[in-house]
């Protein structure tokens, strides 16, 4: 055991001072005179005895209270190396949170710059040959190693805010299993010590994963921010995400008020490529909203652009990004076969909007899918096997495709490739109750095709139609049914984009070519068959963009802004070129807009950061040590720093103090001393 302050143990020679007023009773006697002393001398005796035993007690609890007292003030503790196992350097893991809501202002600045300064003074404080680790939310590979003081405060000087979010439990598993990789295979390591300084998010202070350890000592250090309140933007959606000149774009903001007041007229501004709105939103406290903008784009090409709110506390989540592309025309290629129909490239023919080719099926080649957006197979019975591999590449590769079998379907061939692409089966011919019955109006498919749900529609009338079935791994959507409750017209539930029709166009097996719903689905099927890019990724969450253009030479993709030109990581998957923006990316990129060049404009890439420390609500001390108690990590010391880091104290050297045992004795001897002196009168 050691003591804090050890010069109060002198005071243990003022302990003589009671013992010589025992021993030389001072006190002054009177005489008084009786007659007959027989029965007086008789008490005398009976009284010497108890008032000896009564001031013996009393002396005693007098010298136990000024003895707890003066152990109390010098603050006795049991050092770690003496609670802990030895034999080795004593280990210090200093976790130092600095996501974004590290930034939020505490007493003395940011709580990232008063965590900063806290675990300077505990690396100061340390032993020369105690051992560091010190690590962030980015768990690099400098951080991934025990380093001397002298190392560890100059990696303290270096660290910043970062958009990545790790919960609790994984950093302190992370530098757990550092420790232990060390002692395994290089030295032996003596006493741990695990200091977490964080806000302690509820989104992300997790410590279920945690594993119990009864050996290390655990020190929780919370900073407290002064405001609590935001406002930002959760994220961003279109309505319809196929972009063409001269339709109105209908964005959808969600936007959240986490604070305890309710805000009037809070501004949204967007700004789309010059394009400007104002949008003004009352918030109640606590309340998610979501509000539309319409605005349209009058040219084609890339489309840049962010929406932003105007909050005072906090500005990672103020604007979110995105950026998608309008183009002039569709590239669309219909592979003919026996049982083809005129009437698809008619309708096609229709529109300027669709630049449209036509093969038959013995002329097709794979020189023909190049820049190619959608391709209709209108009437084969038989699908090769090259045909298949083709097609299939295609719709891998980010294609769109609409199946119309033939008049006679092998059905081998076509369930084969259906199978690979994740689509329902064709099966027998069917003639009963094949008449359309209904439209599945609330599907992605018909958004925006009627203004209002027809009542009478004039539907179309089969003959017989193949009866579409659900394989093991088919995952589609029905968008016509007929009354004999099969399916006619189904797209693709899963990755790929594929349309199934589960009829002939030819006449003999019914009308629909005829029919207003014909062009309708051969319209929309086209107007969705854009190569589908994401309009924003998060940093550190989303991990791959593709880029369907890249050119295939060697040389790198560059990700530039008015601030960064950076050469990420590409991984090149049939045929489509992707960019990584999870590995070393995610500490390197900002938020914002990006240019994907190689010599020439590729597209863009919009990035946002993680929203998931928006809400800045914190967790409690007890909900904290209760965590740790629960995973069964018995050695745990709470701090709180709400008032400055300058008041903050951690004794990592003193996890068991003892004074506040002794001041509590030292009163109870007071009692005690009181008790004797009133009950021991005689």
């Amino acid at each position: 055991m050691k003591f804090e302050y050890p010069g109060f143990l002198f005071a243990f020679l003022l302990l003589a001072i009671p013992i010589i007023i025992h021993l030389f009773n001072f006190r002054r006697y009177k005489v008084l005179y009786f007659s007959s002393l027989q029965f007086l001398k008789q008490v005398d005796e009976q009284t010497k005895s108890t008032q000896k035993l009564k001031h013996l007690l009393v002396l005693i609890a007098r010298l136990l209270a000024f003895s707890a007292l003066i152990l109390a003030f010098s603050q006795p503790y049991l050092p770690v190396a003496d609670n802990a196992k030895s034999g080795g350097n004593p280990v210090l893991a200093i976790y130092l949170d600095n996501s974004f809501s590290m930034t939020l202002k505490g007493t003395e600045g940011e709580l990232l710059s008063e965590a900063r300064e806290q675990a300077r003074k505990l690396i100061q404080k340390a032993s020369v040959e105690t051992r560091i680790i010190l690590a962030t939310n980015e768990m690099s590979g400098i951080e991934q190693r025990l380093v001397t003081k002298v190392e560890a405060l100059n990696r303290l000087d270096k660290i910043e805010t970062s958009p990545l979010v790790k919960n609790t439990d994984v950093v302190i598993s992370w530098m757990r299993d550092i420790i232990d990789k060390e002692e395994a295979t290089n030295q032996k390591l003596g006493a741990r010590q695990f200091v977490i300084l964080s806000d302690f998010q509820k989104s992300s202070a997790s410590f279920k994963n945690l594993k119990s350890d009864s050996t290390a000592y655990y020190f929780p250090v919370q900073l407290i921010p002064q405001n609590l309140s935001n406002v930002y933007i959760d994220t961003i959606w279109f309505n319809d995400p196929n972009f063409k000149v001269g339709i109105n774009n209908e964005l959808n903001v969600r936007i959240k008020n986490a604070g305890e007041k309710s805000l009037t007229n809070v501004e949204l501004q967007l700004d789309v490529n010059g394009t400007k709105r104002d949008v003004f939103v009352d918030l109640e406290a606590n309340q998610t909203l979501t509000t539309t903008i319409n605005y349209t784009d009058i040219k084609p090409g890339l489309k840049q652009g962010k929406v932003k709110v105007n909050d005072k506390q906090v500005y990672f989540d103020d604007e979110y990004f995105f950026s998608y592309e309008v183009k002039a025309n569709s590239q669309v290629l219909i592979i003919n076969g026996k049982s083809a129909v005129q009437n698809v490239q008619r309708v096609y023919n229709l529109d300027n909007y669709y630049q449209v080719k036509s093969v038959d099926e013995s002329s097709f080649t794979a020189d023909m899918i190049n820049q190619k957006d959608f391709i209709v197979v209108n009437g084969m019975n038989e699908i090769s096997s090259g045909t298949a591999s083709l097609l299939l590449s295609f719709v891998q590769e980010g294609g769109s495709l609409a199946l119309f079998p033939g008049e006679n379907v092998e059905t081998s061939s076509w369930n084969a490739f259906l199978q690979k692409l994740k689509m329902p089966l064709l099966g027998a011919l069917q003639t009963e109750g094949v008449k359309v019955k209904s439209i599945n109006y609330n599907d992605v498919f018909f958004n925006g095709v009627f203004e209002k749900k027809p009542e009478n529609l004039n539907l179309p009338l089969q003959t017989k139609i193949y009866k579409i079935t659900s394989g093991s791994s088919a995952s589609a959507m029905n968008l016509i049914q007929l009354q004999n409750g099969l399916p006619l017209f189904v797209r693709s539930n899963s990755n790929y984009s594929v349309f199934l029709f589960g009829s002939s166009l030819a006449p003999s097996f019914g009308n629909f070519t005829s029919n207003a719903l014909f062009s309708t689905i051969l319209l929309r099927s086209a107007e969705m068959s854009q190569r589908r890019i994401p309009i924003a990724l998060t940093i550190g969450s989303d991990s791959k963009f593709p880029v369907y253009n890249a050119p295939k030479k060697e040389t790198p993709l560059h990700l530039k802004n008015t601030e960064i030109d950076f050469i990420p990581q590409t991984e090149k998957i049939n045929q489509i070129t992707y960019i990584s923006i999870a590995g070393i990316e995610a500490n390197v990129l900002k938020s914002g807009l990006y240019n994907i060049e190689n010599e020439v404009t590729l597209g863009n890439l919009a990035l946002n950061y993680n929203r998931s420390e928006s809400d800045i609500s914190t967790l409690t001390e007890n909900e904290i040590s209760e965590g740790f108690a629960l995973q069964g990590i018995d050695n745990v010391k709470f701090t709180t720093i709400d008032e400055g880091q300058s008041i903050a104290r951690i004794e990592l050297e003193k996890p068991k103090e003892y004074w506040r045992i002794f001041v509590l004795l030292a009163l109870l001897f007071v009692l005690t001393e009181m008790a004797l002196i009133k009950f021991l009168k005689k």
